[in-house]
């Protein structure tokens, strides 16, 4: 009998070096700062709304919604024959999200 999602995340042990739960939220939740992001973004020519596929008056909510469907699109581990490429376009999303929620 196969084992489902959540009985193999309870058997997860971070305890032998992987560091702890909290330390994990704290890094998820650590965005990137303003200036990075401004020096990534230096390197397109598009603005951080042409790189998430906006408009200059999109809502926060429409902010959120592209940018959680550009990543995931973009995500290196979906793109494996592209992973460079994969790469530096999250880079630019991240980039773009920052500036624009912050």
């Amino acid at each position: 009998m196969a084992k489902r999602f959540l009985e193999g995340y309870n058997t997860y042990d971070t305890s032998g070096g992987f560091g702890n739960a909290r330390k994990w939220k704290q890094a998820f939740r650590q965005r990137m700062n303003k200036d990075e992001a401004k020096a990534i973004l230096q390197e397109t020519p598009q603005t951080p709304y042409e790189v998430l596929g906006l408009t200059p008056d999109a809502t926060p909510e429409a902010i959120k919604k592209a940018f959680r469907q550009k990543i995931m699109q973009w995500h290196p581990d979906r793109n494996p024959d592209r992973k460079a490429e994969a790469e530096a376009m999250s880079r630019q999303l991240i980039a773009a999200y920052s500036l624009l929620t912050a």
